[in-house]
């Protein structure tokens, strides 16, 4: 018998076997073409605005941001070019490359067809795992995540349909909306943290087996008992960020306003039964507290890197793309503020974190086969309290229940002409979610006015009312609007027909939608404390340091296409930063 006819069955069997790919034996093997990266790696950190990377710069290691910035393309003039900057929009927009007229994430949460819609979720689908608490009543009637909302491709589907689905692609953070918007229709898996790591029946009936082992170990629950204490003991917290204490600042999950702040997620100074596990042991408050500190994020690098050694991403022929979304920044920011010590603490953890995932990366990968990018999905407004301290004079807290009520009673007095509902007159406002307010149209038909008519009196009304700056009317968004409008054209770029509302009303600079003693902070302006993020890339043909070139997340769009060699999305509008088109 000659050897061709015994070793070609031989080699059919072995690929049969192995997956791999066989060749005819008689002709040479041509090594497939060298590749620009073999792993796309995107980092969010949430909320992390645009200054802090170089107002802190000082205090940070080698191998961490300041890598990044020496050796990577440091943007430090990128904002998001539209309004509504909010989570659900800020993680959609990275890699479609557009805003939410095209993307359709107008918000987290909007109303449609009279119903409320959350960004990035479906009664359709069940998370998996269920909530492992029976008694996390929240957590057991959550819906499951899903992209269904999204209306424009990712790089991620791109990717998909190059290589045939050949490539790997993962979503993982705290959030799921920050895990689901940014990989699209066909990801490999879509995983957040709800005391386990899960996902929904959209993807898959059950989660990887790594996954599954990641949760067994339970890691999440090492934090519990301990305390968060600040990062680096030698660094002067007062003098690089503020006080300890500052008016305007919450407690966090039974946290407290100062460090150290206690990892169990209730307040035993009001007396609590320690013997009721599912309020003073490890459950789902108690989760809600990792998330809203530091130990959240440490968490999410320990699941980001087990992804990445268990799916081999980075080792196939087809490049890989991992998309890992930071949460706890967000949350600690919300809560204390960017310019308390506990943001600034966070911050310099997240460096940490940054110099373990690139070694990390180096060693896994290689340390020329990566593209790597950080970015954030939006800035955050100052403590109005402590803008009026520095001179603001105009910050203050807007209570939106107020507008809500005054707006509602303006409109009665002034088309009284209404028909009562179940036994008492229904309200003009369907719904109010900052910044757009949705008339009742069931109201507007009674009055006998035109629906233009009246989201016109109400944004004359609401523009009298202490806080607010501005108004414009859905017929005025759906307009031209002239370039030299710099405000209206970042909020028709926010502005989809079928899901913003009747008014979007922007309050004053330096004002927030909150109940006016509340605490805390919040986003979602078209001011530039909101639209300022970051944006360092980093990866082989790319040259270090800093560039002023204006920029914006969206151009990651199409940085990840160039660098993984494949087309751009469709809707991807913004080009490739100059300094990185040679």
């Amino acid at each position: 018998m000659r050897p061709a006819i015994v070793l070609a069955p031989l080699a059919v069997l072995a690929a049969a076997v192995t997956g791999v790919a066989v060749f005819a034996l008689t002709r040479p093997v041509t090594p497939p073409p060298e590749r620009k990266v073999r792993l796309a790696v995107l980092v969010v950190f949430d909320q992390m605005r645009g200054d802090f990377l170089e107002r802190w710069q000082p205090l940070f290691g080698p191998d961490g941001f300041v890598r990044l910035q020496r050796d990577g393309a440091w943007f430090t003039n990128c904002h998001y070019p539209y309004g509504v900057t909010t989570t659900g929009p800020g993680h959609a927009s990275m890699l479609t490359g557009a805003c939410g007229d095209r993307h359709g994430i107008v918000n987290n949460d909007w109303r449609e067809k009279g119903e409320s819609v959350y960004c990035a979720a479906s009664p359709r689908y069940k998370l998996v795992p269920s909530p492992p608490y029976p008694g996390d009543k929240k957590g057991a009637e959550r819906a499951g995540g899903t992209p269904d909302a999204l209306l424009s491709e990712t790089v991620a589907d791109v990717l998909k349909e190059a290589t045939r689905g050949r490539a790997k692609v993962f979503g993982l953070s705290l959030k799921d909306r920050s895990a689901v918007l940014p990989t699209g229709r066909r990801p490999d898996g879509a995983y957040w943290f709800y005391g386990v790591f899960g996902t929904s029946t959209y993807y898959a009936g059950g989660v990887r087996p790594w996954v599954a082992e990641f949760n067994r170990a339970k890691l999440a629950d090492r934090w519990f008992g301990t305390e968060w204490a600040k990062f680096r003991s030698e660094v002067d917290y007062a003098a690089w960020s503020g006080a300890d204490k500052i008016l305007g600042e919450g407690k966090g999950v039974a946290q407290g306003v100062t460090f150290p702040h206690p990892m169990k997620g209730v307040d035993e100074k009001k007396g609590g039964d320690e013997k009721k596990p599912s309020e003073q042991g490890i459950g789902p408050k108690y989760y809600e507290a990792l998330a809203n500190s530091p130990f959240g994020n440490d968490l999410l690098l320990e699941f980001a890197k087990t992804c990445i050694y268990a799916e081999k991403l980075g080792q196939h022929y087809d490049p890989d793309l991992l998309v890992v979304s930071f949460s706890s920044n967000d949350l600690i920011g919300h809560t204390w503020g960017p310019d308390s010590q506990e943001v600034l603490d966070v911050t310099l953890r997240a460096d940490a974190i940054m110099a373990d995932l690139l070694t990390f990366l180096d060693k896994r990968v290689g340390r020329d086969q990566y593209l790597l990018a950080v970015c954030a999905d939006h800035g955050v407004c100052p403590l109005p309290e402590v803008s009026r301290a520095r001179g603001i004079t105009e910050a203050q807290r807007v209570d939106p229940q107020e507008l809500h009520k005054a707006l509602d009673a303006h409109l009665t007095a002034l088309f009284p002409a209404t028909q009562p509902t179940a036994g008492k007159t229904a309200g003009w406002v369907e719904g109010m979610g900052f910044p757009w307010v949705y008339l009742n149209p069931r109201v507007v038909r009674l009055s006998g006015q035109s629906r233009e008519a009246i989201a016109a009196e109400a944004a004359k009304f609401l523009a009298t009312r202490p806080g607010v700056f501005r108004t414009l009317t859905r017929s005025e968004l759906s307009g031209p609007v002239p370039e030299s409008d710099e405000i209206a054209t970042r909020e028709k770029r926010s502005f989809h027909p079928a899901r913003s509302g009747d008014v979007c009303v922007i309050l004053q600079p330096y004002c927030l939608p909150s109940a006016a003693i509340g605490t805390g902070t919040t986003h979602g302006s078209p001011f530039d404390y909101d639209t300022h993020v970051p944006l360092l890339v980093y990866g082989p043909g790319i040259s270090g340091g800093p560039r002023d070139e204006p920029t914006t997340p969206q151009a990651l769009a199409g940085i990840f296409a160039k660098w993984l060699e494949v087309r751009r999305p469709k809707d991807a509008a913004f080009p490739v930063p100059e300094t990185l088109q040679q």
